[in-house]
């Protein structure tokens, strides 16, 4: 996915600043794709350039003035034309299993460690997909009018609790297999507590 992309796709709702656009990012896009705010004004900057957007200074009253920016209509083109693209194969890229790929070569304790950590991880952001991200989807519904575009936005919120109820069973199951087995899953060295 290209940031440029999402940016559009936001700003597609309502025109918005830099700042609302973090903003927004850290509700939704965030827990797929991050971006800090230094990176989304630089790609705000180019999408300018682009001709994608345009930004104009509004005033603020007892505040500071704020740049707005709003689509264009090769913005909305080149928006469109990204969607309409097939999307492409991801490559995954999971740090963690490569060290479960290795682990035979570090003492248990410290791979326990990390499965438990891991799974703390997701567990977190299942609580927060449960708990928080639901009522953000409906705020952001009414906000920008959208209630068609949140069925969508809730396949994005399935998607993420699929995969953190996955990664916590199968945190489970491999801290499982640690306790009970005379030889752990993956080779494990038994008699290597650390």
């Amino acid at each position: 996915m290209s940031l440029p992309h999402a940016l559009l796709g936001l700003i597609r709702y309502r025109p918005a600043t830099g700042y609302d656009l973090k903003n927004t990012f850290e509700n939704s896009i965030h827990f797929f794709w991050n971006a800090a705010l230094p990176h989304i004004y630089r790609t705000l900057k180019q999408m300018e350039t682009q001709g994608w957007i345009v930004s104009n200074v509004e005033p603020g009253e007892g505040k500071p003035d704020r740049k707005v920016y709003r689509l264009t209509e090769a913005g909305e083109k080149e928006f469109l034309r990204w969607l309409s693209q097939p999307p492409e194969n991801p490559e995954p890229r999971l740090p963690m299993l490569v060290k479960v790929f290795f682990a035979r070569q570090m003492p248990v304790r410290e791979f326990k460690e990390h499965l438990e950590k891991w799974r703390a991880h997701y567990a977190g952001l299942l609580e927060k997909y449960e708990k928080e991200v639901a009522a953000v989807i409906e705020q952001y519904s009414l906000r920008y009018d959208a209630s068609e575009d949140a069925c969508y936005w809730r396949l994005t919120l399935d998607y993420g609790i699929r995969q953190a109820k996955m990664v916590i069973e199968w945190c489970d199951h491999a801290l499982e297999g640690l306790q009970t087995a005379a030889t752990p899953p993956n080779g494990l060295d038994a008699h290597n507590p650390g």
